[in-house]
């Protein structure tokens, strides 16, 4: 049985209630990581705030993913910081609001840009070098890359800051403890505070303003990227899957892939 931990980026969106009735009829366990920008009624968006809270009631759980979607490595500690405690006033509000317990926090950051672009989210010298180029092509092929440019020494600095501020703000590290992939466990991967992924879709590629941009443009490219990795398909290791709550009709996207997994021998873990 290949195993999975479900996170969806970008919630809430016009098809959150929608998604989470999908996923909550087909027992398939998410982290919602949500955009404060998109669930703040004083921005006029009660309606996305709402759905954040009925996704709560269904049982899933919603985690940090910044407030306006902005890359740390462009925004600077100050800005990427608050906009993190903003958006996790609204979530507590959201669980208080849903008589739920709160979770332990959980964060990840926007375009997974940690301080240093995101091309090199992590240093990948500290991946074991057998590893290493399978590590950044995971990074590489699966985001929107602006530059692959190395990290300056204040960038570097910038994503400790932001690990040490996230860690002392009651932050805590995505409990996934199936997931013990060798480059995951003796990397930065491994270590980090907050969440990253060992498996990225692609999916955003295939929304409309994207579709025919980037080497994965269809449903059945996501299905050869996900039956072609070399580690996805063992069952020896858990793995954190990335896919998106978008507003450009990817829901259907989101349905037929999940379904497929389910019929390829995949489960899904809740943390």
């Amino acid at each position: 049985m290949k195993k999975v931990y479900l996170t969806i980026d970008d919630s809430p969106s016009n098809n959150t209630d929608a998604l989470t009735d999908f996923l909550f009829e087909k027992k398939v366990p998410a982290v919602l990581f949500a955009r404060g920008e998109f669930m703040d009624p004083e921005k006029g968006n009660q309606e996305g705030f709402d759905k954040i809270v009925r996704a709560i009631k269904k049982g899933f759980i919603i985690a940090n993913h910044s407030y306006a979607h902005e890359r740390t490595s462009e925004i600077g500690f100050e800005n990427q910081t608050s906009q993190i405690a903003r958006t996790q006033l609204l979530i507590d509000q959201a669980y208080e609001e849903a008589g739920a317990e709160k979770p332990p926090r959980y964060f990840r950051f926007p375009h997974l840009d940690r301080g240093c672009g995101n091309a090199h989210a992590i240093d990948f010298n500290t991946v074991p070098e057998q590893y290493r180029d399978y590590v950044q092509h995971l990074f590489w092929d699966g985001v929107r890359l602006e530059t692959k440019e190395p990290p300056t020494l204040a960038q570097k600095q910038l994503k400790n800051d932001v690990q040490n501020w996230l860690s002392e703000n009651g932050f805590k590290k995505f409990p996934t403890p199936d997931v013990s992939l060798p480059w995951w466990t003796q990397s930065e991967l491994g270590q980090a505070i907050d969440s990253l992924v060992t498996f990225s879709t692609s999916d955003w590629m295939v929304t409309p303003r994207h579709i025919g941009k980037w080497p994965v443009a269809s449903v059945d490219d996501i299905k050869t990227k996900m039956e072609n990795d070399p580690w996805l398909n063992r069952e020896d290791s858990a793995h954190i899957v990335l896919m998106h709550d978008d507003r450009e009709d990817l829901l259907t996207i989101t349905e037929n892939i999940v379904n497929y997994m389910l019929n390829s021998n995949f489960t899904f873990l809740k943390p």
